[in-house]
C-alpha cells in the first residue's frame, strides 16, 4: 500500500532544482520521490508562497496544495512527511509531526538551527522512534559509495590523508542577520553539512584537533579545521573560502595512489616509475573504475525514500543517515565554529 505523502517546502531542495537544465537527475526531493511512486504517494505540498507549491503540479498533478502545513497535517493524516523548509523552522514542523503521528520523515540537512534545537529533536524523537532521513545526499551517489569500498580493500594501500573542501562565496554583509535567522550561521551550517557528514559516512570517529574561523560580523565566512579519522589519519578541511566559484571536494591520500571526487571531479592516480626523476614513483592518472558503480541501485535524491521504504518492509526505524547521524554532523560544526574562540 502507497505510503501518503506530503512536502513541506517548494524551493530548492524541494522541488525548484528539479526545473533546473544543467542539473542531473534527480535533482530535488520531488525528483527522488519520482523514482518511488509506486511506494509513496504524494496527496500534498505546502508552501508560503502558493505560486511556488504550484510547481508541484508539474509532476504530481492530483497533489492538493496548502500555504499552512498544520491545516495539511489535520486535514490529510500524512503517513510520510518530506520537510524541506528555511532550517529555522525545522524543529516546529518535525515535532508537530511526531505529535500528529507521522510515521516516517525525510528531513532537509542540516537538523536544526543549533545542536541545542538539534538535541532537542533528537530527544523527543526518542520518545516515538519513527523512520528519519536526513537529505545529505552524497551518502548514496555511487562514486562516493564506492570509495568507501577502496577504504576497506586497500587497492592503493593504506590511508594516510584527507583534504575536504567546499569553496564558495560569502553572504553580503546586509543580509548576514536574515542568514543567521533563517539558517543559524553561515556557510558551515548551510554547505558544509555535507561535506562533515559525509567524512561521518567514511570515519567512525572524527576528533577536532583545532581550528580557525573567520567570522563577518555575525556569521562564519571561512573555517579551516584540522581532524582525526580512525587510525589518526589527518584530516584538513575548508569551508567558506570565499572564492567566485562553487567547489565541493574530497582528496584521499593512500600509499600507493590517490582519489578525489566532487561535483564534477571522479579521478584516480596510481604510483607510476617517474618519467622526470631516476629512482622515484610520481601519481599517474588512470581511469576511473566507474564499472564498480553497477552494484549500487539508488542515488542522490532518490536514497532518502529508498531508505524510508527499506525501514517500513523490514518494520525498523534504523535508516542510513538518521537523525541521529545528523545530530552528530551538528555537534562536529558547531565544535569546529567555537574551536578558535
Amino acid at each position: 500500500m502507497k505510503k501518503r505523502t506530503v512536502l513541506i517546502g517548494c524551493g530548492n531542495a524541494g522541488v525548484l532544482h528539479e526545473l533546473d537544465p544543467l542539473r542531473g537527475r534527480p535533482a530535488s526531493l520531488i525528483g527522488g520521490l519520482l523514482e518511488y511512486k509506486d511506494d509513496f504517494d504524494l496527496v500534498g505540498a505546502v508552501d508560503l508562497e502558493i505560486q511556488r507549491a504550484k510547481k508541484v503540479k508539474h509532476f504530481f498533478p492530483e497533489a492538493q496544495l496548502f500555504t499552512d502545513y498544520r491545516k495539511v497535517l489535520k486535514a490529510l493524516k500524512p503517513d510520510v512527511v518530506i520537510i524541506s523548509t528555511w532550517t529555522s523552522t525545522h524543529r516546529v514542523i518535525f515535532n508537530d509531526c511526531l505529535a500528529n503521528g507521522v510515521s516516517g520523515i525525510v528531513l532537509e540537512k542540516p537538523v536544526g538551527k543549533s545542536l541545542k534545537e538539534a538535541k532537542d529533536m533528537l530527544s523527543r524523537w526518542k520518545k516515538n522512534k519513527i523512520p528519519v532521513v536526513v537529505n545529505h545526499i552524497r551518502r548514496w551517489e555511487p562514486w562516493y559509495r564506492y570509495l568507501k569500498d577502496v577504504l576497506a580493500e586497500k587497492p592503493l594501500g593504506r590511508l594516510r590523508s584527507v583534504y575536504g573542501k567546499v569553496l564558495l562565496g560569502s553572504v553580503p554583509p546586509k543580509y548576514e542577520k536574515l542568514m543567521y535567522d533563517l539558517e543559524g550561521g553561515g556557510t558551515m551550517f548551510h554547505d558544509g553539512t555535507h561535506l562533515v557528514d559525509l567524512l561521518y559516512f567514511y570515519f567512525k570517529r572524527l576528533k577536532l584537533v583545532g581550528s580557525h574561523v573567520l567570522m563577518g560580523r555575525i556569521i562564519d565566512k571561512t573555517s579551516h579545521a584540522l581532524l582525526l579519522g580512525d587510525g589518526r589519519v589527518p584530516i584538513h578541511i575548508e569551508v567558506g573560502g570565499q572564492r567566485k566559484y562553487f567547489e565541493f571536494s574530497i582528496g584521499f591520500e593512500f600509499e600507493s595512489g590517490a582519489v578525489k571526487l566532487g561535483n564534477g571531479i571522479m579521478e584516480w592516480y596510481e604510483a607510476r616509475q617517474s618519467t622526470m626523476y631516476t629512482g622515484y614513483r610520481d601519481l599517474k592518472k588512470q581511469p576511473f573504475p566507474v564499472d564498480q558503480f553497477k552494484k549500487y541501485t539508488t542515488s542522490g535524491f532518490s536514497g532518502p525514500f529508498h531508505e524510508l521504504k527499506k525501514a517500513f518492509l523490514n518494520d525498523q526505524h534504523e535508516t542510513q543517515s538518521s537523525l541521529e547521524d545528523g545530530v552528530k554532523a551538528m555537534d562536529l560544526m558547531t565544535k569546529i565554529l567555537l574551536g578558535s574562540q
